[in-house]
């Protein structure tokens, strides 16, 4: 599988000693072409800096950014011209220390648009200012050999929390004035979240495998296994900041609809709040960019326990909206088994004032999405596409609608409309009861246990808040749990829908 490392840019910070064996320095240049053919088949960039090209008595060169950028410019007519080459360098080494040929070779890459040249004054050539440029553009590093500075490049990158891998073949350095590679490869197994910030542990159990110095792997192989190693920490790095939405369920069936429509699979380890509560992250793809999500469970039904659970995540994961999904019973007549419905408002049916006659008067509490909320309904149910999407998804992942059941209608096809939900603490099996809901708003047609506690503790913290919900009874006698799986997962899907067509990031 080919990774993804889109506006990422590898750094290959290394040298060699004039007196390492050859058979290391040819595979120390082997495993440097073959990586920035992996990084480049991964839509992902290099960093190089270009000067003179030290070489031993054999001819050899004894630095790796050079060999970068033949590999790069004998690959690059395979790839879209999108600059993916960061060249540093400055005028004082383009004319003094390059051949013709080399100067030429840039000049080329430049008007192929396939590389950007970032120029150092050159009163200011050092070591330390040529590292801070190629730190500036870099987004990780790869460590092959070298001494000093090797070890001040990965000093500047973790200080910027960017991904650092060290190889262990044993190369020296060109300037034999530090461990480089291989002391940054010590410090790593003593620390692996100083290099890995997010997936340290995970990277230092794959560290033996990656050998360069025995080989395990052809060096092709080796490669795409470090470029794969990259893309999970960003992944992982994205997944574990403040999460753009929260999607909370409250029925095991309901979470488990919700991992499987947001790709989470049964492998993937949660992660705890710092209450225990248990919650999975993961990245959906969206124009505009990537949306990172958390999924968690309320852990059971009722409002109350929805408002604390809700609390809690919000104000520990600071989410910039939350949906609510899972299953509600819907009035026969009013809905089918099997359709899903997005909240316009929420409707909390049991305030009330106890009268002297012993009567109870309703009191309810209404609330509605904001207006940018509301803006994103409109849009989204305007789309001509939206059924077709729906279906689209449901064939992907396996999903079918029962013709039949024996409660019911059940609609023929996957479909979402805008409701008016009524919210309480009564598991509703009473139709007479349900009638009555429509007294508080006669646009009431769907009952459950959990929207208003969701809904009232994000208006108190300032998030918005959806509640999207499948239909799995009808809340009478009728009621079953036979509903409850195809009703969660038709609501995971319009979720999934939702979020990608649907919701604006404010």
């Amino acid at each position: 599988m080919i990774a993804n490392l889109e506006n990422e840019f590898i750094l290959i910070a290394g040298s060699i000693s004039k007196k390492t064996e050859k058979v290391f320095v040819d595979r120390a240049h082997d495993f440097t072409r073959a990586l920035t053919k992996s990084i480049l088949d991964s839509n992902g960039g290099l960093v190089v800096y270009l000067a003179g090209e030290p070489l031993n008595e054999n001819g050899d060169p004894l630095t790796f950014d050079w060999t970068v950028v033949y590999e790069a410019e004998k690959l690059s007519a395979n790839y879209a011209p999108v600059r993916q080459l960061k060249i540093v360098t400055s005028d004082l080494a383009i004319q003094t220390k390059m051949t013709a040929e080399k100067r030429k070779l840039i000049r080329k890459l430049q008007a192929q648009k396939f590389a950007e040249v970032i120029y150092v004054e050159d009163d200011l050539v050092t070591g330390g200012n040529i590292g801070d440029e190629q730190v500036e553009v870099a987004t990780a590093m790869i460590a092959l050999g070298g001494g000093k500075g090797v070890s001040d490049r990965a000093r500047k990158m973790t200080k910027r929390r960017h991904p650092i891998l060290p190889f262990d073949l044993q190369l020296g350095g060109f300037c034999d004035d530090g461990q480089g590679a291989l002391g940054l490869r010590a410090n790593f197994l003593k620390n692996p979240l100083s290099m890995f910030p997010v997936t340290g542990e995970q990277v230092k159990r794959e560290l033996d495998v990656l050998s360069l110095q025995e080989l395990i792997f052809e060096l092709d192989e080796l490669a795409d296994r470090s470029i794969r190693i990259f893309q999970t920490e960003r992944e992982a790095e994205q997944a574990s900041r403040t999460p753009d939405v929260l999607i909370l369920t409250a029925l095991s069936v309901e979470l488990a609809a919700a991992r499987l429509a947001f790709g989470i699979e049964d492998e993937t380890p949660h992660r705890r709040s710092a209450k225990g509560i248990h919650f999975w992250t993961t990245i959906i793809e969206k124009t505009g960019g990537p949306v990172s999500c958390a999924i968690a469970s309320l852990g059971s039904a009722g409002n109350v326990n929805s408002a604390s659970i809700t609390t809690q995540l919000l104000s520990e994961l600071k989410p910039k909206m939350v949906l609510m999904m899972g299953i509600a019973a819907g009035m026969r007549t009013k809905m089918e088994l099997g359709e899903v419905v997005i909240s316009e408002r929420v409707i909390y049916y049991e305030g009330a004032a106890a009268l002297s006659d012993g009567n109870l008067a309703a009191r309810p509490e209404m609330p509605k999405p904001g207006i940018s909320t509301l803006q994103d309904l409109s849009t989204y149910f305007s789309g001509v596409l939206l059924p077709a999407r729906l279906q689209k998804r449901a064939i992907t992942l396996g999903f079918t609608m029962p013709s039949e059941s024996s409660a019911g209608e059940v609609t023929s096809r996957l479909t979402v409309s805008p409701a008016t939900i009524a919210s309480g603490e009564k598991l509703i099996r009473d139709p007479e009861l349900f009638a009555r809901l429509r007294l508080l708003h006669d646009k009431v047609c769907v009952a459950e246990m959990e929207a208003y506690g969701v809904v009232d503790a994000c208006d108190k913290q300032n998030v918005p808040a959806l509640v999207i919900r499948g239909i799995s009874d009808f809340g009478d006698n009728s009621k079953d749990n036979t509903f409850h799986k195809v009703a969660s997962e038709a609501a995971a899907i319009v979720a999934i829908d939702y979020l990608t067509h649907g919701w604006s990031r404010t």
